[in-house]
């Protein structure tokens, strides 16, 4: 049976980020004229990648991608993304990662799944679930460069609005993003349940992110955060929930 997979949306060139860490600006088309960016994290071990946040690639650029080593693994990090995930486990039979009930887009299934204290396709790394989210949403930290966090929606740092239409950036502005870091002020307000507080309901989560020794930050959306991202989220986490010690 034919598949009709999403086909690629605009999007930038491969580009280093650290010694073994890639990733690629694109795009997500909401709506008419209505635009934001989106990133896909490539890991390199040896000559194996793994995938997070999958985007699907122009052939160009797929190509070049195939010339950085063999893709091994697709994650999938955040309940609302997920549209180019079929496409990369059919085309590579790589094995996909993501949590079980993390299914708005539900294929395709899980070859493994993501457990906070399970198994990892990056070696030396670990899984972080956030617990007390409405919807599954999860980070990858991997012990390369000083400590790496690979983080979908929960957790973004905008310089820029590149690869946001003029509606698009606008629209976030007006949902409370800002330059910097932050923990997404529209994901915050999903994944806390009705009639509980977002100022305090996902706060032991963030917690617990911040016992992680890591140094760089890359989410689903916005730009890298060099050499100084623990100590960004920490100001973060104490903005969005300012009861905790």
């Amino acid at each position: 049976m034919q598949i009709d997979y999403p086909l690629p949306q605009p999007h930038g060139e491969i580009r280093r980020l650290l010694p073994d860490l890639f990733y690629v600006p694109g795009t997500q088309r909401l709506g008419p004229a209505l635009t934001v960016n989106r990133n896909m994290a490539v890991l390199r071990f040896d000559d194996e990648l793994v995938l997070v946040n999958p985007v699907r690639l122009r052939p160009a650029q797929e190509e070049k991608l195939e010339d950085l080593g063999q893709i091994r693994h697709a994650v999938r990090l955040g309940y609302y993304h997920g549209c180019d995930d079929l496409y990369y486990r059919d085309r590579y039979n790589l094995t996909f990662w993501r949590q079980l009930d993390s299914d708005l887009y539900p294929a395709p299934a899980a070859d493994a799944p993501i457990r906070e204290a399970g198994e990892c396709p990056a070696p030396g790394g670990k899984f972080f679930e956030f617990t007390h989210s409405s919807h599954p949403e999860a980070a990858l930290w991997v012990p390369i460069s000083g400590g790496l966090l690979l983080t979908c929606d929960a957790l973004q740092y905008w310089q820029s609005w590149r690869g946001c239409t003029w509606l698009g950036r606008n629209l976030m502005r007006l949902a409370g993003f800002r330059r910097g870091m932050q923990v997404a002020p529209t994901w915050r307000m999903r994944m806390t349940p009705r009639g509980c507080d977002p100022g305090q309901w996902l706060g032991e989560d963030f917690e617990r992110l911040l016992e992680l020794p890591f140094v760089h930050l890359l989410g689903g959306h916005g730009n890298f955060c060099p050499d100084t991202a623990h100590e960004k989220v920490e100001l973060a986490v104490q903005k969005s929930f300012p009861g905790l010690h």
